[in-house]
């Protein structure tokens, strides 16, 4: 059984590096599977990037498929790659590495082009013969022009490397551990007995005390203090004031404005500079706080980024942002060509960015694309470019003697001075950045030699595994180290979670240190005020997982459509008031859920859900909650098969109600939201899988102004459901 409270960090040790280990044999296991399916993607040969006389190298483009980036390779991890071509035949595999996106630098006319996967491939001479050609030309990827793509997929240990890193670094060998980060870390694990404490306003002065100035409230940073609501202002001035270990625990509930939050506080760091001078290069240097912001998903990063790169010019602040993804997979050592070069001069890098630097100027010469938008956060690569075109003559002029005179081109083995320019070039745009949006993996490489953060968010930490957390603690020493996410609406990710796995520790690594938290009393703030629902709809949240805590920011005078949607949803009551937006449905004679595998889906709900989403698109006073602008509508289900065929026929739907109108499984919908949800529950009798209260608490918490839930009838009757079903039927009970 998992544990909340360890008795001792032993037992925390023994249960995490096992079940770590187990968790990564589990998904070698899946990754075998997926390889066997052999699937074909559709892809495109964008453009060669290096010749050698032993090796190609290649950026090829890929469209994930029906099942998006599941059987995909992640950013930074390698694979292998083989083309299928028109005629059926198929080259060898051959070494590629998933990199961030081009698509800041290229225009196309491909659909969704933010989804569009990149790869780095390498042909080696013996295999060129077979090997693709120089590249499609231009830059419009269509139906003509692609290619198939297989992958063969490697199981990535640099997850688990991070992670056991991270404990072994803290507990095993304490290599590079201050005595702060050790003691950080047993209250992280044990929650009790702080052997000290840290006051951020003490530390940062003018967090508070710029409060107190009579011109504060007129200038944009007053302006965004005057917007939050009292249980942020009360977390911000109260609840920094003594941290453990400099942990800062902060739960927040839906809607309830954390990552807001947590960018106000990081620019009311950066507004001045610190109190005590840095050490920078041996040499004391008084500067403005620099901030790591982790989260433990691909997406968020650049979402963070850019609302952090949209925060700064709003403010008028000067700041550097960079976000990053697969960096830390793929820097991780220099390439195996050129260690010899290395070891006979003596000079060992810890990171060869080369490769980076290559495919980002083959990039720029193709000179296809517009520059990047001004709130568009840079990639690291991106940053490292636009550092290196400002200083190209003067810093820099010998990386350009290089690229001028292509001494690199046709040499297997890149220069190492080369090299050195590169890692100069990188290592200064780093040492300059004032925020890095990044995932824990790249964190926990050779970046936190480069870029010293004076204060930590990891945002979603529920979301990630304990020993994912330990990731900022092991490997950075900063002044506070800041935990936010919401415990009750997500578990950290654990692959091996079927009846069949061997992994006997799976429930130990689906608790978060932020449930532990709770658990054990440590956490005295929470951000509970809900600024999503409108009239009374976050009360069953409140009341079912949040021990009715959860409160309105929202005054319902503001939302213009309410009264009509009452109004819509008492036509179902016998023309009944509906106070709360809100209602259970059960359609009359409806038939069995239909089976597809181990998903489901309902016909009879499908239909009648995409009749009344005609009605509301077709209504004009189905507005949206805050805005002068047409209501928007999402449907939420448990099972991929019905999300399939609520797609399907929204795309039956006119192009003008397309855009109104979207699908989600539960699994993907955190973070979305809509004026008026529907959650289609599908099948006729409760399952464990349908009764998970994290699920269940995500899908209730999307609605701006209505919702609609779809219940079997049969499923109140089932015998699951009378007897053990611990969140559907108290759902059932208040609707």
């Amino acid at each position: 059984k998992p544990l909340h409270i360890f008795p001792n960090i032993e037992e925390f040790v023994r249960r995490h590096k096992a079940g770590t280990e187990a968790e990564f044999e589990a998904t070698q296991k899946l990754v075998d599977q997926i390889n066997k399916e052999n699937n074909k993607f559709q892809g495109w040969v964008l453009s060669k990037i290096r010749q050698t006389s032993k090796r190609s190298e290649y950026l090829v483009l890929v469209q994930p498929g029906p099942d998006g980036e599941r059987k995909l390779p992640q950013q930074g991890e390698p694979a292998k790659l083989r083309l299928v071509l028109a005629d059926g035949a198929v080259t060898r595999f051959w070494e590629a590495r998933r990199i961030e996106s081009p698509m800041a630098f290229l225009s196309t006319t491909a659909s969704n082009p933010d989804k569009i996967a990149a790869f780095h491939v390498t042909v080696y001479i013996a295999e060129a013969h077979e090997g693709p050609s120089d590249g499609v030309g231009d830059i419009m990827l269509t139906d003509s022009n692609a290619v198939g793509i297989n992958f063969l997929l490697t199981a990535s240990e640099a997850t688990k490397d991070a992670e056991l890193g991270a404990l072994d670094l803290l507990y095993g060998r304490h290599v590079n551990a201050t005595e702060r980060q050790i003691k950080a870390f047993e209250y992280f694990v044990l929650l009790r007995d702080p052997e000290f404490y840290v006051d951020l306003h003490e530390q940062i002065p003018h967090l508070l005390g710029d409060l107190q100035d009579p011109s504060f409230a007129s200038s944009p940073l007053g302006k965004k203090w005057a917007l939050l609501n009292p249980q942020q202002r009360n977390a911000y001035i109260h609840g920094f004031r003594k941290l453990q270990c400099g942990i800062c625990i902060l739960p927040g509930g839906p809607g309830a404005g954390k990552t807001h939050f947590n960018l106000f506080t990081i620019a009311m760091a950066q507004s001045k500079p610190l109190p005590r001078p840095v050490m920078v290069k041996g040499r004391p240097e008084k500067r403005c706080a620099k901030v790591l912001f982790i989260v433990d998903m691909n997406s968020p990063v650049d979402d963070v980024a850019n609302r952090a790169m949209r925060l700064y010019q709003d403010l008028g602040m000067k700041k550097s942002v960079i976000r990053m993804k697969g960096w830390g997979a793929e820097v991780k050592l220099s390439d195996r060509l050129n260690s010899a070069e290395d070891k006979a001069s003596g000079d060992i890098m810890l990171v060869d960015f080369t490769n980076q630097f290559l495919r980002t100027a083959n990039l720029v010469s193709l000179g296809h694309g517009s520059a990047p938008r001004s709130c568009h956060a840079p990639t690291l690569d991106e940053a490292a470019w636009q550092r290196y075109d400002q200083y190209k003559a003067t810093k820099y002029e010998e990386l350009t003697n290089f690229l001028e005179g292509e001494l690199w081109e046709n040499n297997d083995v890149i220069p190492l001075r080369f090299r050195r320019c590169v890692y100069n070039l990188y290592r200064d745009t780093l040492a300059e950045a004032d925020f890095i949006a990044t995932t824990p993996v790249a964190a926990s490489n050779h970046f936190r030699g480069m870029f010293k953060p004076d204060l930590i968010f990891f945002d979603e930490s529920p979301h990630a595994r304990e020993l994912c957390n330990l990731i900022a603690i092991a490997n950075f020493d900063p002044i506070a180290w800041f935990f936010c996410g919401d415990y009750r609406q997500t578990v950290p990710y654990v692959g091996s979670t079927t009846s069949d796995c061997e992994n006997i520790y799976r429930e130990q690594m689906q608790v978060s240190m932020m449930e532990r938290a709770a658990a054990a009393n440590a956490i005295p703030f929470e951000l509970l005020m809900n600024h999503r629902a409108f009239g009374g709809l976050h009360q069953l949240a409140s009341t079912m997982w949040y021990r009715g805590r959860m409160v309105s920011g929202n005054d319902d005078r503001r939302a213009k459509a309410l009264p009509h949607i009452r109004k819509y949803l008492g036509q179902f009551m016998n023309g009944q008031e509906c106070t709360v937006p809100r209602l259970l449905v059960h359609i009359k004679n409806c038939g069995p859920e239909r089976l597809d595998g181990t998903s489901a889906w309902n016909p009879a709900h499908v239909d009648w859900v995409m009749a009344r989403v005609r009605e509301l698109l077709n209504n004009r006073d189905f507005k949206h909650a805050e805005r002068d602008e047409p209501g928007t509508i999402l449907i939420i289900s448990p099972y991929k098969k019905a999300f399939q065929e609520y797609k399907n026929a929204i795309k039956r739907l006119p192009q003008w109600a397309q855009r109104r109108v979207e699908t989600r499984t539960v699994d993907v919908v955190q973070g979305h939201e809509a004026d008026f949800v529907f959650l289609d529950l599908v099948k006729a009798k409760s399952t464990k899988f349908l009764d998970n209260p994290n699920r269940l608490c995500v899908a209730v918490t999307r609605a701006r102004q209505g919702e609609i839930i779809m219940m079997h009838p049969n499923m109140v009757q089932s015998t699951t459901f009378i007897r053990n079903s611990q969140n559907l039927r108290p759902i059932y009970n208040l609707c």
